[in-house]
């Protein structure tokens, strides 16, 4: 039966580097001379990091070799599609991607729970809900740290009213969201015209 190349290239880095660590002589792998030159060395240079490796890394990757094989041969080929689509991308947005993996393992488990409801939330959104929590996310960006703050501080009155209040200024806020830009003008103009003419009438004292 033949091997699939894959698989003895992954065997033989396996194999090369559990006996180094053990300080065992290297055993032949079996399908290693079927190799190309080019496949060889991609097996020598991965022991090499493999060995520069510290024990808390080699063992992420033992864990996840075990979670690969636990996989079923659809999940797998996803995986493989991925990894395809990742080694196309630009250099600057694998060091992107890279960086986020990065930002991820230093979550806590809560802090992981939080991100994957959000994500589900996203992928239940429809596309015109997608877009609007771009502009958010946008608008969010081009804000200056005192505007960020002043949201934060708006944000966190808003949790401590009753729930009752709160659901009020929901509601109030999906109306403006769901209107038109004109009728926002006009709203905004209703509003300008009711203040001038309290400032201008004020309520008599009690």
């Amino acid at each position: 039966m033949r091997i699939p190349r894959a698989l003895v290239v992954l065997a033989a880095v396996l194999l090369l580097a559990g006996t180094c660590l053990a300080g065992q002589p290297v055993q032949p792998v079996q399908g290693l001379d079927s190799l190309t030159p080019e496949e060889q060395a991609r097996v020598r240079e991965n022991l090499e990091r493999w060995q520069q490796l510290s024990p808390e890394e080699r063992q992420r990757i033992r864990e996840n070799y075990q979670r690969w094989r636990q996989l079923s041969p659809e999940e797998q080929a996803r995986v493989r599609q991925n990894l395809e689509t990742y080694r196309r991308l630009p250099p600057d947005v694998r060091a992107k991607v890279q960086e986020n993996y990065q930002r991820w393992q230093r979550l806590s488990p809560e802090e992981r729970t939080k991100l994957r409801e959000r994500l589900q939330r996203w992928r239940e959104m429809t596309p015109q809900e997608r877009q609007v929590t771009r502009e958010r996310l946008q608008q969010w960006r081009d804000m200056s740290p005192e505007q960020r703050q002043a949201a934060r501080e708006r944000l966190e009155q808003l949790r401590q009213l009753p729930p009752a209040q709160r659901e009020q200024v929901r509601q109030s806020l999906k109306r403006w969201r769901d209107m038109s830009p004109e009728e926002r003008h006009q709203l905004r103009e209703n509003l300008r015209k009711q203040f001038n003419d309290r400032q201008k009438h004020p309520e008599p004292a009690k």
